[in-house]
């Protein structure tokens, strides 16, 4: 019996987490990592919506810029198409946008265990990389967290996509609207490359619209 003992201990030291903790741990450091060494950024955000009840479209085209300890701010580059669309949907979202990127609201938002219920659904080959694909449940009803799914790098545990539903209302757009995200890596950080909210309404019909984020400038902390 005794002679046992030493493999047990070894067999138990060498177990690793079942794959569900491994891309919980994951995406959670990844998002503590993008939150601690991302000091500020900017980018240019093109926004475009279309309303079928109404034959209306507006676009916006904005530059943004991020800092850690302020959120974000926003100056209006151009702006064309409809009045309403631009007041009643593109100013609440910036106005919106602003508010929940500082400070304790911006960690209300993270797609982390904090914030989500997060069960492992399978694993995919995503442009070429193992990528783990996580169901998504909110711990509380919010415009800013989505009920559905992310993929996740299962290298670094960077978010490449997500879509859902937000478990309350968003002010911006009718509804709950079917948002998608997708992400582009800068290192081993993840940023927003397009985001495309659909609603349907009895206002406003069918609206769709559709983000673009480009040129990004980014300053982090030092990994040394």
């Amino acid at each position: 019996m005794a002679a046992l003992l030493p493999l047990c201990a070894s067999s138990q030291i060498s177990a690793q987490p079942p794959p569900e903790e491994v891309a919980i741990r994951a995406i959670d450091a990844a998002e503590l990592r993008r939150e601690t060494r991302l000091r500020s950024y900017t980018v240019t955000e093109h926004y475009t919506i279309k309303s079928s009840r109404f034959h209306n479209s507006a676009e916006m085209t904005v530059a943004v810029e991020y800092r850690r300890d302020k959120g974000k701010t926003y100056q209006i580059v151009s702006r064309t198409g409809s009045a309403m669309l631009q007041s009643k949907v593109f100013d609440r979202l910036l106005r919106e946008e602003g508010e929940m990127s500082r400070r304790e609201a911006r960690q209300q938002t993270l797609v982390n265990s904090r914030n989500y219920e997060m069960r492992l659904k399978s694993e995919e080959i995503r442009a070429g990389r193992k990528t783990y694909v996580l169901d998504l449940t909110p711990r509380k009803a919010s415009s800013h967290l989505l009920k559905g799914r992310a993929w996740i790098d299962a290298e670094d545990g960077t978010l490449m996509r997500i879509e859902g539903r937000p478990t309350a209302s968003a002010s911006f757009i009718a509804g709950r609207p079917l948002i998608t995200r997708e992400y582009e890596k800068a290192g081993n950080l993840s940023l927003a490359k397009s985001t495309l909210a659909d609603s349907s309404s009895f206002f406003f019909g069918k609206t769709e619209l559709h983000i673009e984020y480009s040129d990004y400038h980014i300053d982090v902390e030092s990994t040394q």
